[in-house]
């Protein structure tokens, strides 16, 4: 988006101060830091990442968010944009969308596969698996409910609201400690390959004939 959100946009050490002095605001949208995926020394879980650095992220984030004064309050969400198989068994249902099409190919509506979703809240129900069908938009329908915003389009309005899944009546501020050690973060990962799609894909080919697989 260049230069669109740069107002509203600020360092991840910004967040952790918001965090331990209780002034979060209402929303906020944290990334991991994308640069260098080539080396593995990025944080975001994308090939080529080290995933003890991506691990080492999520967990500081966990600890400064747990630690806040804002934290009976909070509910964090850890949600993946896409899911590393590419597959699932699972066929796809459809849902609303301003861009629905019969062209398979240009239909936004036709969900594609199951990403991994995380609830991290007092009002999460601990061990709890939830079978209802949600999609990104779920969140936004959350940010809607909570502040009686309207819909900003037919997509988010039609998708469940992700606090369907929360437990309002019995909070609990209890959040274990996890011992994620820190990973090499900046470093370069030892015997990296070049980074670009036909490198990648050429080391694929390379492996599956190995495995005896005609490609």
């Amino acid at each position: 988006w260049g230069s669109k959100y740069v107002s509203i946009s600020k360092p991840y050490e910004t967040f952790l101060a918001q965090c331990a002095s209780g002034n979060l605001p209402a929303v906020s949208f944290i990334d991991p830091r994308f640069e260098d995926e080539g080396s593995g020394s990025s944080t975001d879980d994308h090939p080529h990442a080290d995933l003890r650095a991506g691990e080492y992220f999520l967990n500081q984030t966990y600890n400064a968010i747990t630690s806040s004064p804002s934290w009976p309050n909070t509910v964090f969400i850890i949600n993946y944009d896409e899911w590393g198989g590419f597959f699932d068994h699972g066929p796809p249902p459809e849902t609303r969308d301003a861009h629905e099409s019969p062209k398979l190919a240009k239909n936004w509506g036709q969900r594609g596969f199951r990403t991994p979703t995380v609830m991290i809240s007092p009002f999460a129900r601990r061990g709890h698996v939830s079978h209802r069908v949600y999609d990104h938009t779920s969140i936004l329908k959350m940010i809607e409910w909570r502040w009686g915003l309207a819909p900003l389009s037919v997509r988010d309005a039609a998708a469940n609201n992700i606090a369907l899944d929360l437990d309002f009546s019995d909070p609990n501020t209890d959040a274990p400690a996890f011992n994620v050690p820190a990973a090499p973060q900046g470093e370069p990962c030892q015997n990296s390959l070049p980074f670009g799609e036909e490198t990648e894909w050429s080391g694929m080919r390379a492996k599956a004939r190995r495995r005896g697989f005609a490609v």
